[in-house]
């Protein structure tokens, strides 16, 4: 196992709870109840009469299917330069620090992608990021690889990168893809979705929303979904940003027996881009340009509200973070992707204050459609409050706001990510997360 950086340290704030009370998002609607806790599970749900604040609702545990943690197995030391990008990627974040920062944004389970330098796409490599992956004080599932020389060798999620620039873990051709894809039939498969050939085509030069437009996420979701008929796949595409590509989707899963499931994430909530510069909720926002840079990019102001529209009514599934920590350093280089997972809970705040979200529906995209996707991989049942599930809860005050303010939290304290910034400074969101709660363990905040 890689050695930790000396300023992390657990988290200590932490307590066995054998109950839980006040009103509670259920399967049949939103009630005050008493939950009983039982060797980290749900033992009861019982209706009480309470004086809980009206403001503050208690969520099945919310997971967050797309993080990206950074740390992997340290390499041999004498080989000077990967030690120091493995370094690198340590400062970005640990398992150690994602997960506390996922337990500040209310986040009970995360996954961890994995385009690593040197990608789990086997059974040892894999069995080695397990290791690494136990120091996250909240559980997490590891997506293996998808390379060009790998074979599925358990029942595991997977995850496929296309990107012109090849890699040891990303497809920049779909003839390479397909002739492996041939050997997962019949697995779970995520997709980051857009054409490498078209990307290509346009170069570089410019902003991502103008270099990777629009079209480029349609195609590669075309060609996927052809893909997923053709080897019985069970697909999942990441991330998706456009109304053409939820079109297709769904078009393609009035006629599919498996259906594909995608997600969307804050970022593509959010905020829109065009000439004129970065909209926030559709107002101008004084944040630099390139800390908003990600894959794929920034939308217009229409493809924003329409994933509003398309995640409220059920024509995307999951809300999922798609967090990356790179450094403001790194971001003035152009490194793509945002930080959410410190601000999760406090955007659900958000979709229900603006987006006019249900209780219901965040419950659904947050912790019932990521546990249905996932179900095959989780140590007991997640996603609802009902007995013998997992004992994991996110609790928000919906009449407070979240403050970020540079690197801080304010009322609060520190951003846990690593990188110690968020896409959201200076933007009230309109919701706190008073206490997360992980198979019985409660953080109290």
């Amino acid at each position: 196992m890689g050695r930790r950086r000396d300023t992390e340290e657990p988290m200590d704030e932490d307590r066995q709870i054998d109950s839980i009370s006040g009103r509670a998002v259920l399967l049949d609607g939103t009630r005050t109840v008493k939950i009983g806790i039982s060797s980290g599970s749900i033992a009861y749900v019982e209706d009480i009469s309470s004086n809980e604040t009206l403001d503050t609702v208690i969520f099945p545990g919310f997971m967050d299917i797309h993080v990206h943690a950074r740390e992997y197995p340290m390499p041999p030391r004498e080989n000077s330069s990967d030690s120091s990008a493995w370094e690198a990627a340590c400062r970005k974040e640990t398992f150690l620090s994602a997960g506390k920062a996922a337990i500040n944004g209310g986040v009970t389970l995360f996954a961890a992608m994995p385009n690593d330098p040197s990608p789990p796409d086997g059974p040892q490599s894999y069995k080695k990021k397990i290791e690494i992956s136990s120091s996250a004080p909240c559980p997490v599932l590891l997506f293996a690889a998808v390379t060009a020389t790998s074979e599925p060798w358990d029942d595991l999620p997977y995850k496929v990168y296309l990107d012109p620039k090849p890699s040891r873990f990303s497809f920049n051709k779909w003839t390479d893809l397909r002739n492996v894809l041939a050997r997962y039939s019949g697995c779970r498969v995520f997709f980051h979705a857009e054409d490498p050939d078209l990307i290509e085509k346009l170069g570089s030069q410019g902003p991502r929303w103008k270099t990777r437009p629009p079209d480029a996420e349609m195609a590669a979701v075309d060609r996927l979904l052809e893909l997923t008929e053709k080897y019985g796949l069970m697909s999942h595409i990441c991330h998706v940003s456009t109304e053409m590509a939820v079109s297709l989707i769904t078009d393609y899963n009035r006629h599919s027996s498996e259906p594909v499931s995608c997600e969307v994430s804050p970022h593509h909530l959010f905020f829109s881009i065009s000439d004129e510069g970065v909209l926030g909720a559709g107002k101008p926002v004084d944040i630099p340009s390139e800390l908003f840079e990600c894959n794929p990019p920034l939308r217009s102001e229409r493809d924003r509200r329409f994933m509003l529209h398309a995640l409220k009514h059920g024509l995307v599934d999951v809300l999922a973070s798609d967090h990356a920590p790179h450094s403001l350093e790194e971001k003035k280089k152009g490194a793509p992707g945002m930080p959410h997972l410190d601000t999760l809970g406090p955007f659900a705040g958000w979709l229900i204050r603006d987006g006019g979200y249900s209780h219901a529906r965040i419950s659904e995209i947050l912790a019932a459609a990521p546990a249905r996707i996932m179900s095959k991989y989780l140590d007991q049942p997640r996603g609802s409050i009902k007995n013998t599930f997992s004992a994991s809860f996110s609790v928000l005050d919906l009449s407070r706001s979240t403050l970020v303010d540079g690197s801080q939290i304010t009322d609060r304290g520190p951003l846990e990510t690593l990188c110690k910034w968020s896409p959201f400074s200076g933007t009230p969101l309109p919701a706190f997360v008073v206490k997360t709660v992980i198979n019985g363990k409660e953080y109290e905040f």
